[in-house]
């Protein structure tokens, strides 16, 4: 018997390793190789796996804003704008030059949810530019398809 409820617990264990996260994690080499890639040889938006305090920091010493995607794992207007703009030369060159880019699961039930409620993140996806301080710059919610047009509204928001 003993050797039966071992054997479910493993296979328990294994199955519930299987259907976790299957990203793998990146080392803190890759994290910097992947920081050295000039943004021409980017063709889209590079989104850091940072905080948002460190996105904070270093976007005081980059002297930049902080782009939050808030997103949601089961928003089909999120993962719209993830294959068709985020993925585009042009988003990310823009991007990358005047943001340090993160994504927070804003119904993560943890920090994105703390976050989103500070900032009264109630859609998704919501993008929001922080200055360095912490202080809301401006929003866009909702998915703009459009390249030029997100662009746009990102650059009204910083000037």
């Amino acid at each position: 018997m003993k050797i039966i409820k071992t054997t479910l617990c493993l296979c328990l264990v294994i199955a519930m390793w299987a259907c976790g996260n299957t990203t793998p994690t990146k080392s803190a080499a890759e994290n910097e190789v992947q920081e050295n890639v000039s943004v021409e040889e980017v063709k889209g938006v590079v989104f850091q796996d940072i905080t948002l305090e460190q996105a904070l920091e270093k976007a005081k010493n980059e002297n930049k804003y902080v782009f939050i995607d808030f997103y949601s794992k089961t928003c089909a207007p999120c993962k719209k704008m993830e294959k068709t703009v985020f993925t585009t030369a042009e988003c990310g060159k823009y991007v990358n030059d005047n943001f340090i880019p993160i994504k927070i699961d804003g119904e993560d039930n943890a920090e994105g949810t703390v976050i989103a409620k500070r900032y009264k993140i109630f859609i998704f996806p919501t993008y929001l530019i922080l200055d360095p301080e912490a202080s809301k710059v401006g929003e866009v919610s909702g998915a703009e398809l459009d390249v030029n047009k997100f662009i746009g509204m990102l650059k009204d928001i910083i000037k």
